[in-house]
């Protein structure tokens, strides 16, 4: 009797946590911005919450249209000293953004997509969906591109955002 109450207990905990990791895991997890920065910069959920956010409308695969909200790239990229603007010239054109999910899934950029003064569209790292945290299949972190007509570059549950040189 006793042995199979330490094994219920034992299997309490085992399962307990699972049901409190996943509203966690999100204020846990973080995205770092590293590489060719003056700044490495690692931020999570609710530091991007205490910035401004940026609202960008997009329709998912079903043709339904969900309001994300999050931080413009660019902004980031100016937290870590990243050349932009009118700093982005000659050997900063160079530079492309490799941004990567948790389940390896990579993404590239040219550092000038994400520059409001070269392009108009908004590229922000999203973390609500209509107003809500976004979802664990989806974030915490979810590239969004404003006007992109294919999916392939919303990059979802990202987890760095490297900049570097090409060669």
């Amino acid at each position: 009797m006793r042995i199979s109450y330490y094994f219920f207990l034992l299997m309490l905990l085992e399962v307990f946590p699972l049901a409190v990791d996943g509203q966690s895991l999100t204020k846990q997890a973080s995205v770092t911005i590293s590489g060719e920065v003056k700044t490495p910069v690692e931020l999570k959920v609710e530091d991007i919450n205490k910035m401004e956010l940026t609202q960008v409308t997009k329709k998912d695969k079903n043709q339904v249209e969900h309001i994300y909200s999050g931080i413009e790239l660019s902004q980031l990229l100016s937290t870590a000293g990243v050349a932009l603007g009118k700093e982005l010239r000659g050997e900063h054109l160079l530079k492309y953004l490799l941004i990567e999910a948790s389940d390896g899934y990579q993404v590239l950029f040219s550092l000038a997509e994400a520059d409001p003064e070269f392009v108009s569209r908004k590229i922000i790292l999203a973390i609500k969906k209509d107003g809500s945290l976004l979802p664990s299949d989806e974030g915490p972190f979810h590239i969004i591109i404003d006007g992109e007509g294919r999916g392939s570059r919303n990059v979802r549950q990202v987890t760095s955002i490297k900049v570097k040189f090409a060669d």
